[in-house]
């Protein structure tokens, strides 16, 4: 609406100190552009009849689009909002001498209109339950060996290192596709979860993470004597990595030296793939850059366990 009372509702916040930067769209596709691309934080949409409704006096609607990626600023900006419009609402019923406010705001959740939680916690448990299983199964690999007293029957194999290795894998990663299969499936079944996204790019993230997963568990298991010793170093690497995971704590509140950290977590990237293609339809482009840093601490994970594992063959 461009009419006179759409241009008085926005000129308060075009004054408002709050708000430095004000675009004007004229499609929903370019709004979910400045959305998508963090250009805009929030969005105001007037109905085409915004102007009308305030003259008839039923309330006009005011949809209020947050960008929720940063829960903590959309929280403050949406206090800013309810402020500016509590202060139209006032001054507009005095001036027509109305009772009641003439506007009210709805608030739209993008991807979640109905904020139903386990659309956000059950994609997480895909990432946290795979990761367990790969770490687990990976660190006591060689530690069981060593323990049982069948090592050195390795050690006189024909087999070389990186052969003993891709052993070692194949059971966790097989596992682990099959346990987040059982999850996905569940998602959907039991739970209702929408999966709007590319089943193909789901496994083909989910094949990448297990082997970044998997290179940690492998350097554990090289570096325990024990299998008491590997359960711990699991652990050790595990919790610290779903604290930082963004899962339950977002990684845009978090400070800026901890999101360094963030960097090299795995699951962190994982977590975005998950709810961007259970939720958002995600495309191969964003896909892929969440996708890369995976692949590369994988390859980093891999290559330092099997340097680690042929020098302890040594």
């Amino acid at each position: 609406d461009g009419g006179a009372e759409a241009r008085e509702f926005l000129s308060r916040f075009e004054g408002a100190p709050a708000f430095a930067r004000i675009l004007r769209v004229g499609s929903e596709g370019e709004l979910r552009h400045l959305v998508d691309t963090r250009e805009a934080v929030v969005a105001l949409r007037l109905a085409q009849d915004f102007g009308r409704r305030m003259e008839a006096r039923p309330p006009a609607a005011v949809q209020v689009i947050l960008d929720g990626r940063m829960s903590n600023t959309a929280q403050i900006v949406m206090g800013y909002i309810n402020g500016i419009v509590a202060s139209y609402n006032r001054d507009a019923a005095a001036a027509k001498g109305w009772a009641d406010p003439p506007s009210a705001m709805m608030v739209r959740a993008w991807y979640n209109p109905n904020l139903i939680s386990q659309w956000v916690v059950v994609p997480g448990l895909v990432a946290i339950l795979t990761q367990v299983v790969g770490l687990v199964v990976t660190a006591l690999s060689v530690a069981r060996e060593r323990e049982l007293g069948t090592f050195e029957q390795l050690l006189v194999t024909p087999l070389h290192p990186w052969e003993i290795l891709i052993g070692k894998t194949a059971p966790a990663l097989l596992i682990g596709l099959i346990e987040g299969s059982i999850i996905v499936a569940m998602a959907q079944l039991w739970f209702g979860l929408p999966l709007t996204g590319s089943v193909v790019l789901l496994y083909l993230s989910l094949g990448v993470f297990m082997l970044a997963v998997i290179g940690v568990g492998l350097f554990v298991s090289a570096l325990a004597a024990t299998q008491q010793q590997a359960i711990l170093g699991a652990f050790l690497f595990m919790v610290p990595s779903v604290i930082l995971s963004g899962f339950a704590t977002p990684i845009e509140n978090m400070p800026d030296w901890v999101q360094a950290i963030t960097l090299v977590n795995p699951i962190r990237y994982f977590l975005v793939i998950l709810h961007g293609i259970f939720l958002k339809d995600m495309s191969g482009v964003l896909v892929f850059e969440q996708l890369w840093p995976m692949a590369l601490i994988g390859a980093f994970t891999l290559a330092g366990s099997t340097w680690l594992f042929r020098r302890r063959l040594g």
